[in-house]
């Protein structure tokens, strides 16, 4: 398979030429060629210029025959860089202007070339007076002799001949330049020996010039902010930092920049503003005094720390004051909070200082604040510290939100010329892309959002640490994983460096560092600053319990681990120092801490992120416990302990996790008073207990004495009851029966028994009550099972005598029913009515399915609805009348299922789906109830109407 072109290396062949010069002699032949190594210098050989008829400190004649127009210009040979051609044979020459389109070529190194193809580029006699190229193959370094310095050999080298002397040797491998060709040998007398040439190796080159050597200086930052140190490399915010000094200039006292994590404001102010305030961007601000300060846990106590002594006592506007006093050329105070939101997080004792900062800056003319704020923080002030915000609005600040390509393309690239670094052919577009590509809408927008800036400076640093002679390259971009990776990549790498053992100890570290989001009061998770003791506990495995050498092998593992950590610049420490020793050099060391280098590493770290979240609810309880543990520490009130669910699951942390010293402490002074109040209350429940057994054996005398009294009642009462059932069971025995049951429900006397026995031996009574009028008539059916009884309300009642409730109910009369009587059969009712009419009624239901039956027989199966009503109430057939509606089934009612046939004989039938309707599947008793009413006729026509069924 052939290779694929790299069109790196190809754009480095085709600006080789450009940056060749013909070294010229007094008659205007070509004595060599030289290139150029920077801007404005071009390297030779010596005994080229000699050539030439020059020297050290002379002038001499070259020309860029490939440049346009091909004019020739003077250069002056530099004396200090000179090196006789027995020796290094070197000549740099100093430019006063060079052609447009030409450009330094890169230099790399000649170690590690060895077998590489090379090429140059030269004049010799038999090549077009522009030049032509020549090839060859690197061999081995030559060391240096006491005649000459250390060379290079070429073989396979044919093409370089006379004319080559003084042009660059360019390793088509890596694409930059090895070294200067310097000789090339003669064949002996048996053309031997043709096809070697000899080259001065950039070493020796940056030897003799040093300002060729690369600089061992980083100008990125990765995650750490600029400062002034670093400002000479803090490019492409000029218009952020012209906006806060337009705010400085309109003598606002106070100034609150927002923008979100990693958008660079710190650097923007210590980097950016500091430095244009430092320069006189503003009237007398070089002589301003900037004091920059972090909240930590006490802001006071860092604002003393900063050099505001007394900011503590006596508060900030005095110390300003006195610091004014003390440095009489120093007209304002610049006081810079940075991260301000540390402190909107800490407990509403600490944020008394908020107001002090208030007071400070409307007091006092000579002072500025500047604080600098993550914007998602932003509602806390409101809520917290609504003066301070009222203050800082005419001053509020947005931290620009973008940045254009020409503001990438400056903080990329300026830096990097400023130490001698140089980026491969389009790397620093290939960045840009990848930056713009982070949002949607910022390839088409050109824009990027301000957030990359620390994804951006940890991409370049760590390109940093990978460059090849001085070059930024592509190789190493896509092995960092790019811009979105690098993070991760840097991040990873440093616990690839941990053990398997270190790791989970590098986890505890990390996530220690971190106080988590409080969603309740909508305040997202942050870093925290942890004394370095505390980190050592918290961080140390929960199991090793061991002490001497076990204890002090745990701990060396875990100062490992935040030793990797820290070197990689994943976490930071430093010491603090009292406010008393601030500037005393003999000092004692104060306490040392640790925190994580920044809050995009919680953000844009998926690893670190996971871990917050496993452990959120341990840091929680740690941080409450924390708070608790110093309201008890100040004030000594045993209300501060821990106590019930909080004190449990403080003791279920400890066997998880092993605890600060502090807080271990604190546990323990809780256990030991939960311990003692539970003595307290052993003994208390001890005496109430004897107070229990007392009062018990007391409620329990009083209960029996009322129980007897209350049986002695009850008897009293049923013998009273009995008297009264003895009394009326002749004249009421029904209220009689109900007396004699109550009499044994209150209380089982011998009385009570009695007149239960009396009653039970009366005659049995039913009462039939469902009339609403008076009863005219009854009658008995033959079969002495059922009764009918005649009403004023106009209805006739059939009766289950077996069940003493009505079976049916006959109406149909307009007016009383005064006489009612059986046939002998039983089948047949006669009633009789104030109405004039006589009415005789079927009083025995035939079932449906052997009506339905009865009904098929009788008129054959060609049915239809109609004509099955015709038939039922005449007894004739219609066999010819035309069909109506479909049958429920095939064959007509006389084949389909009881419900079925009555579900369509009275007309409850669904004709698409062929089925009975819901409403009568749901309720066949009414379908047959109705079928019945369909089929019933007189039983004995020709008498005065007609009879009714009975309705159930």
């Amino acid at each position: 398979m052939r290779a694929r072109a790299d069109p790196v290396e190809a754009d480095r062949t085709s600006r080789l030429p450009l940056a060749v010069a013909q070294i010229l002699g007094p008659d205007g032949e070509v004595a060599g060629a030289g290139f150029l190594v920077a801007a404005d210098v071009l390297v030779t050989c010596a005994h080229v210029i000699r050539a030439a008829g020059g020297g050290p400190g002379d002038s001499v004649t070259l020309v860029f025959p490939h440049t346009a127009g091909a004019a020739r210009s003077e250069g002056r040979v530099m004396a200090e860089a000179w090196r006789e051609p027995g020796e290094e044979d070197v000549a740099l020459i100093r430019l006063p202007a060079v052609p447009p389109g030409t450009a330094p070529l890169p230099l790399g190194s000649a170690a590690g070339s060895r077998g590489h193809q090379v090429r140059s580029f030269g004049f010799p006699a038999q090549a077009p007076r522009e030049g032509h190229f020549g090839f060859g193959v690197s061999g081995d370094l030559l060391p240096a002799t006491a005649h000459r310095g250390a060379h290079l050999q070429l073989t396979g080298a044919n093409d370089l001949t006379t004319g080559f002397s003084g042009g660059p040797v360019l390793d088509e491998v890596t694409g930059l330049v090895i070294g200067m060709l310097t000789e090339i040998t003669a064949p002996d007398e048996h053309e031997r020996g043709q096809g070697i040439a000899y080259v001065t190796p950039t070493q020796v080159l940056r030897e003799t010039w040093p300002e060729l050597a690369e600089r061992e200086v980083c100008p990125y930052r990765g995650l750490e902010p600029f400062t002034a140190e670093h400002a000479q490399w803090f490019e492409g915010r000029r218009d952020a930092v012209e906006q806060v000094l337009a705010n400085l200039a309109r003598q606002h006292g106070l100034t609150l920049l927002l923008g979100p994590s990693g958008s660079g404001k710190s650097s923007l102010i210590q980097a950016g503003v500091l430095r244009a305030l430092a320069a006189g961007a503003l009237a007398a601000s070089d002589h301003w005094l900037p004091v920059l300060v972090r909240p930590r846990q006490d802001l006071p106590a860092e604002l003393e720390r900063a050099g505001l002594a007394g900011a503590a006592t006596d508060g900030i506007a005095a110390a300003v004051s006195r610091r004014l006093a003390a440095e009489p050329g120093r007209q304002r105070v610049v006081l810079v909070i940075d991260q301000f939101e540390e402190l909107l997080t800490q407990s509403a004792t600490r944020l008394g200082v908020a107001d002090q900062i208030t007071a400070a800056v409307t007091s006092n003319t000579e002072l500025h604040v500047i604080l600098i704020m993550r914007d998602d923080f932003y509602p806390r002030p409101a809520a917290s510290a609504p003066g301070l915000l009222e203050a800082a609005m005419p001053g509020l600040l947005n931290v620009p939100g973008t940045l254009s390509r020409q503001d990438l393309h400056d903080i990329i690239t300026l830096p990097a010329q400023d130490v001698g670094l140089h980026f491969q052919a389009g790397l620093p577009e290939q960045i840009i892309s990848d930056v713009l590509a982070t949002t949607p809408e910022g390839v088409s927008a050109r824009q990027a959002p301000a957030t990359v800036l620390l994804l951006l400076e940890l991409t370049l640093s760590q390109l940093w640490q990978r460059r090849t002679d001085g070059y930024l390259t592509h190789d190493a971009y896509q092995r960092i994983g790019a811009v979105t990776g690098s993070l991760t990549t840097w991040c990873d790498t440093a616990l690839g460096q941990l053990s398997p053992e270190q790791r989970p100890i590098a986890q505890r570290v990390l996530t220690s560092l971190v106080r988590p989001a409080d969603r309740a009061r909508n305040v997202p998770a942050i870093r925290a600053q942890i004394p370095l003791d505390e980190l050592r506990d918290l961080a140390s495995d929960p199991d090793d319990t061991s002490d001497g050498a076990g204890a002090a092998d745990g701990r060396g593992a875990v100062d490992a681990a935040i030793a990797t950590l820290t070197q990689h610049r994943i976490i930071t420490t430093q010491t603090l120092r009292t406010p008393e020793h601030r500037d005393a050099h003999d000092a004692p060391p104060g306490r040392p801490v640790a925190e994580l280098i920044h809050d995009a590493l919680i953000r844009d770290w998926g690893a670190l992120r996971d871990w917050v979240g496993q452990d959120h609810r341990f840091q929680q309880w740690l941080d409450r416990t924390r708070e608790r543990r110093a309201r008890y520490a100040e004030g000594n009130d045993p209300g501060d302990l821990l106590d019930g669910t909080a004190l449990a699951e403080g003791l279920e942390w400890s066997h998880q996790r092993r605890l600060p010293g502090d807080i271990a402490a604190y546990l323990a002074a809780s256990r030991q008073r939960q311990q003692a109040g539970i003595r307290r209350s052993r003994r208390l429940n001890a005496i109430l207990a004897g107070l229990l057994v007392v009062a018990v054996l007391a409620g329990g005398f009083a209960f029996v004495q009322r129980r007897t009294a209350v049986a002695q009642q009850r008897q009293a009462l049923s013998r009273q009851l009995a008297a009264q059932s003895g009394t009326l069971i002749r004249t009421n025995p029904e209220l009689a029966s109900l007396l004699a049951v109550e009499v044994y429900r209150t209380d089982d006397t011998p009385e009570s028994a009695a007149a239960l026995h009396t009653v039970a031996a009366l005659p049995l009574h039913r009462r039939l009550s469902d009339h609403t009028g008076n009863v005219a008539s009854v009658a008995f059916s033959p079969d002495g099972r059922t009764l009918a009884t005649a009403g004023a309300d106009k209805t006739t009642r059939l009766w289950d005598l077996a069940a003493g409730r009505t079976r049916a109910v006959l109406r149909g009369h307009t007016d009383e029913v005064w006489s009612v009587a059986f046939g002998p059969d039983g089948r047949t009712l006669a009633t009789g009515s104030d109405d004039k009419t006589a009415r005789l009624w079927n009083v025995v239901l035939p079932e449906p399915a052997a009506e339905i039956e009865r009904i098929c027989r009788a008129v054959g199966r060609d049915l239809t609805r109609r004509n099955l009503r015709r038939t039922c109430r005449t007894g004739q057939p219609a066999r010819h009348a035309p069909r109506q509606d479909p049958l429920p089934a095939p064959g007509g009612p006389c084949s389909g299922t009881p419900l079925a046939s009555a579900c369509w004989l009275t007309g409850d039938w669904d004709t698409v789906t062929r089925r009975p309707t819901m409403q009568c599947a749901q309720a066949p008793a009414r379908a047959n109830a109705r079928l019945l009413r369909l089929t019933r006729r007189p039983t004995v026509p020709g008498l005065v109407g007609e009879g009714s069924p009975p309705t159930a």
